[in-house]
């Protein structure tokens, strides 16, 4: 365990057996969710419970699990390094994020959600089908599957690495072990397990973070005001009181990238066609923007990062500040336990991206195109074997073949480009066609992958690029072609 004292000499302390005796429990529960979901009986059939989790996710289990999809990626991890470098400001990323999730529930959600349970659809591919038409859906389809796998790999890494400066595990070991964790309940359980094990850990996140540790670091700081004059004493912290420290540059830069993510994220179309019906996936999402996200969780993290540069200033790593705050402030047991979960969380991003990628597989490129007649049986046997490979492959990527992983990224950059302004068709233009979609997703992506290829020229950001060319490409085309027989505007209009 690494010390670090602050100017008081005060020294985190190491893990107690209490805290190994929790973190073990936690990732027992987790192993035994899968178990159970597994073995429960499915009413609407195995494979729709695998992809779709039933249909029938009511509002905690929804709001949980998209709010655990979201900020278990980068935001857990980030957030606390953020706030410990640019202090208030930083929150206005989450905030970002928050708009963007409120944006959905309004503008999205409707739609989506009325397709799903209409046409029984559980993929990106599915929607594109529907709306454009197979060969659109299945560029869509392909693109999103491998865009998500990129995340699986470092989030598997990135939970790995917080074992490792939490529990002084092996990274190699701490990797494995993240990794097989996620892997066994998203196989044996699906989505539903995924969805479960989301609740679980964000529950304990949110109260361990939010309602305990930012109270008794505002003690440990002085109480609040103490914490402001404390950081506006100094002319290096000082600049962490301004809301607008980031800089409006920083922030229309965080508007502009993550502003589109839930349009394509496929943890949100998940999460959509996994809601019992339209209100509760509509309010899910909303509660998971506000309050969740903003303020409670944005506010929250930016200041336990906040109270570290006041506690333990000489951090090497900011995006450590959080782990190591739970560690030094929390009681022996529930500091392992929120740690527990604060990894955990991470997963939740790792485990949501790799089942994404098993549904469209199993989907769209199994079902549809390899074995259109697989029964039920087969498509679980499928998708299980699958979650495996996946998961399998993206574990030996992270650690052996960083190139590869660069190549899925690649295809993230594309889907990020090129699928935007054809989903945003999708649900608002009804005079986008098949042509103009499928080739606003080929140019458009096209496009922001040779820009990342050549090193971004001139500091312009891929997507951007992408999207300069992918937006009037849909337009163009599809002013100068017709709908096609396979196109279903009723669905959405």
């Amino acid at each position: 365990m690494i010390k670090i004292k602050n100017h008081n000499g005060w020294s985190m302390r190491d893990l107690h057996l209490l805290d190994y005796g929790a973190i073990g429990l936690y990732f027992l529960i987790l192993f035994l969710v899968g178990v159970f979901t597994m073995r429960s009986k499915k009413e609407s059939g195995e494979t729709e419970s695998f992809l779709a989790a039933d249909r029938d996710m009511n509002l905690f289990q929804t709001t949980s699990t998209t709010a655990a999809g979201d900020l278990g990626g980068g935001f857990s991890i980030a957030m606390g390094g953020l706030g410990f470098t640019l202090g208030f400001s930083a929150s206005w990323l989450i905030g970002v994020s928050a708009l963007s999730i409120v944006l959905v529930s309004f503008l999205m959600v409707p739609k989506v959600k009325n397709w799903a349970d209409k046409m029984k659809g559980l993929t990106t591919g599915d929607l594109f089908e529907t709306r454009y038409d197979r060969k659109t859906g299945t560029v869509a389809a392909i693109v999103i599957g491998l865009a998500w796998s990129a995340f699986v790999g470092g989030q598997i890494m990135a939970g790995g690495k917080l074992l490792q400066a939490t529990m002084n595990f092996d990274l190699t070991i701490a990797t494995l072990v993240v990794g097989i964790i996620i892997v066994a309940y998203t196989a044996m359980g699906g989505l539903k397990a995924v969805i479960y094990t989301d609740v679980f850990q964000m529950v304990i996140l949110m109260v361990g973070i939010v309602f305990i540790l930012v109270p008794i670091g505002l003690i440990k700081v002085g109480g609040f005001g103490n914490m402001m004059d404390t950081l506006a004493a100094n002319p290096d912290t000082a600049p962490m009181l301004d809301w607008t420290a980031a800089g409006w540059k920083q922030i229309l830069g965080w508007f502009f990238a993550v502003i589109p993510i839930w349009f394509i994220a496929i943890v949100g179309l998940q999460r959509i066609v996994a809601a019992r019906d339209v209100k509760t996936a509509q309010r899910a999402f909303f509660l998971t923007g506000i309050p969740i996200e903003w303020p409670l969780f944005a506010v929250g993290s930016t200041m336990v990062g906040m109270f570290a540069r006041i506690l333990m200033p000489e951090l090497a790593d900011p995006e450590l500040a959080t782990p190591y705050m739970i560690m030094t402030l929390l009681p022996v047991g529930l500091g392992g336990l929120v740690i527990a979960a604060y990894i955990a969380t991470v997963m939740s991003t790792a485990d949501s991206c790799l089942i994404g990628p098993v549904a469209i597989f199993t989907n769209d490129i199994y079902k549809k195109l390899l074995n259109p007649n697989a029964s039920d049986a087969q498509l679980i046997k499928v998708a299980r074997i699958s979650t495996i490979i996946l998961g399998a492959f993206t574990i030996a990527c992270a650690f052996l073949v960083p190139n590869i992983l660069d190549l899925i990224l690649y295809a993230y950059t594309f889907g990020a480009a090129g699928i935007f302004f054809p989903m945003l068709g999708l649900l608002f233009w009804k005079r986008a066609t098949a042509t103009g979609a499928f080739w606003s997703i080929i140019f458009g992506g096209s496009s922001a992958v040779i820009w990342t290829v050549m090193g971004e020229p001139m500091g312009f950001t891929s997507s951007y690029l992408g999207w300069a060319i992918s937006l009037p490409t849909l337009v163009i085309i599809s002013l100068m072609t017709k709908h096609s027989e396979e196109e279903d505007l009723e669905t959405f209009y």
